[in-house]
């Protein structure tokens, strides 16, 4: 069996989210079936695909991180996982202080207060990545939908702040969607050859640019949304 977390980390309890975008979900995941999904979708990413972490038999890839993670998915209504994210809360060691403190600059200290959060471990499923979702607000697709969810869950629970790492040519996608990820550090080539950087966005900052340059997305951010319960969805 595995060590599902349920939105309690070391005492703290967190209101979990569901959101429903025709038919597609964004919400916390909390069933095991959701979970390992959620492990065999990374381990096709991380492990297969990218080479970064080694391939395990039971194609499952897993870290000591998922012991206190919050996760986050994006699924079907037949319950299949198209896209995933974790969060780390700051009661808890980020990647940031271990795996990647490298890519932290010697100027920056890591924030460690409770309105802060590093994100980890993004993946979306190949077949998914052409999938829009198309409303009112305009044309979307999966990975807006999946920070959607988490935008509303960090409304939901007082987090402002978000770390992350990720690939440097990913980060410029990322200020061409609108999220205003912030370098920490200069780029540092990765012993893979990978161009990482360590960024954080601050949501504040995220709603007053989007106010501005992109009004329907930020609409549809705060638009549309559900508290989600093992047993279903209802409206807040």
């Amino acid at each position: 069996m595995l060590s599902v977390t349920t939105g309690k980390t070391n005492g703290t309890t967190f209101h979990p989210i569901g959101i429903r975008e025709g038919n597609l979900i964004v919400k916390n995941l909390f069933m095991e079936r959701e979970i390992v999904q959620a492990y065999h979708l990374r381990h096709k990413i991380f492990a297969q695909k990218l080479k970064w972490v080694s391939e395990t038999e039971n194609m499952l890839e897993i870290d000591v991180y998922d012991n206190y993670a919050i996760h986050f998915g994006v699924l079907d209504l037949y319950g299949k996982v198209w896209a995933y994210m974790r969060l780390i809360t700051t009661e808890n060691t980020f990647m940031l202080e271990k795996e990647f403190l490298p890519l932290v600059g010697h100027e920056h200290e890591i924030r460690k207060e409770a309105d802060t959060a590093e994100l980890s471990r993004c993946c979306i499923a190949s077949e998914a990545r052409r999938h829009r979702i198309s409303n009112e607000f305009g044309s979307f697709d999966i990975f807006s939908l999946l920070f959607k969810g988490i935008y509303q869950w960090c409304s939901k629970n007082n987090v402002r702040y978000l770390y992350g790492v990720t690939d440097h040519r990913v980060y410029k996608l990322l200020h061409m969607k609108g999220f205003s990820f912030a370098l920490i550090d200069k780029p540092y080539t990765m012993p893979d050859g990978v161009v990482a950087v360590a960024v954080m966005m601050d949501w504040r900052e995220f709603e007053i640019l989007n106010a501005l340059k992109r009004p329907d997305m930020l609409k549809w951010f705060n638009q549309f949304q559900f508290n989600s319960t093992r047993n279903g969805m209802r409206p807040v």
